[in-house]
């Protein structure tokens, strides 16, 4: 009986200590302001108030700055301008980028990156959909 009863006890508490740790990435973002989570080459951060921020986690790459919603489906919806850090660029790319970001867990930042934000949450996630759209109507912020 003993036995059974630390069991439950420890089960229970790796639960509850497991579930402090994880959060459904919108409460992340109201609860912290900010996500940013990345694929080992570039980050993506999505903020409360709407904007989105993305760019390499090295010297040069991609970077892609606009704005976000969470449609219907759960899916995190990016309209955004395309960049380039450390190499040429061409004016007035623009792309929607369709994301599922499944729960976030944050960690210990271990030092940021030269010239970027780094990761401060792991997540699984998947890029759905990448296409080339007209400039949108609704200002790209600068940030």
């Amino acid at each position: 009986m003993i036995k059974h009863l630390l069991a439950v006890l420890f089960c229970l508490s790796c639960s509850l200590a497991f579930s402090a740790d994880v959060l459904e990435p919108m409460k992340a973002i109201e609860q912290f302001g900010a996500i940013t989570i990345g694929d080992g080459s570039s980050f993506f951060t999505f903020s409360k108030d709407g904007s989105f921020n993305s760019g390499p986690l090295g010297m040069s790459g991609r970077t892609m700055k606009g704005y976000w919603f969470k449609d219907e489906d759960g899916r995190f919806v990016v309209t955004a301008k395309f960049g380039w850090i450390n190499g040429l660029s061409l004016d007035e790319q623009y792309r929607r980028i369709v994301f599922r970001i499944s729960h976030v867990s944050r960690h210990v930042k271990e030092g940021k990156t030269p010239h970027m934000a780094e990761p401060d949450f792991d997540s699984y996630f998947l890029i759905n959909e990448m296409i080339t759209i007209p400039k949108p109507e609704k200002p790209i912020p600068l940030r």
